[in-house]
């Protein structure tokens, strides 16, 4: 099978690995009685089976890790088979730091208040340059510079305003102690901004392999 089928393929096995594992975590997490998990609202780290004790906890954390694997190996080949130039390396370095940042989110709770900010705003940062570099280095063609997500950029620069925000409300660094006060009800805010940057840095980051993979054909 060629290379680039190869890339494509661990590409998107890669995605929907991250989706069926998320997905399978939110339905442990709706059973626990601790209320539905929603996106805008809770945390990476609050998806992990850890602190449940689930059985599945090591199946979940691994699938993860794989799936990261398998995204960082499909840029790995993406540069050395179809490119020779040295600056895309510096976009594949980029998109590896946005993969373990994220995986490092996934561990490290808010009541480590300021290891948890440093890891989201590299998360954020190194999610926002992958996007600006795909649209300096590989719009090569007019297909290529209608398939980047020039929007995402856009909705990038929204994500400073957002952390902006987070950065200034020292309310956050409380809601790691603020607890549940009935099966459905948080004593804290329905839409979490620094939820939701994290959420949509992450969903950014797979939305940024669609131009690797159209630079592919």
């Amino acid at each position: 099978m060629p290379i680039r089928e190869i890339t494509v393929i661990l590409i998107i096995v890669g995605i929907l690995l991250f989706v069926f594992s998320f997905l399978a975590m939110t339905l442990t997490y709706n059973k626990t009685g601790s209320g539905k998990y929603s996106f805008l609202g809770n945390f990476p780290y609050e998806l992990n089976q850890f602190k449940i004790h689930s059985k599945r906890s090591w199946i979940y954390e691994a699938m993860i890790i794989f799936s990261s694997l398998l995204l960082g190996f499909a840029i790995i080949l993406f540069l050395i088979n179809y490119y020779d130039r040295t600056i895309l390396y510096f976009l594949f370095g980029v998109m590896i730091v946005a993969l373990v940042s994220f995986n490092c989110l996934f561990f490290i709770k808010l009541s480590n208040y300021r290891l948890h900010i440093i890891f989201a705003l590299i998360f954020y940062f190194s999610t926002f340059l992958t996007f600006v570099l795909e649209l300096l280095l590989l719009t090569s063609n007019t297909l290529m510079i209608i398939s980047t997500p020039i929007i995402n950029i856009i909705i990038g620069a929204i994500g400073v305003v957002f952390m902006a925000i987070i950065l200034v409300n020292k309310n956050y660094k409380n809601w790691a102690k603020m607890v549940k006060i009935d099966a459905q009800t948080y004593n804290r805010p329905k839409y979490n901004y620094l939820a939701i940057l994290e959420w949509g840095s992450f969903l950014a980051l797979l939305l940024s392999y669609i131009p690797i993979i159209v630079a592919l054909f």
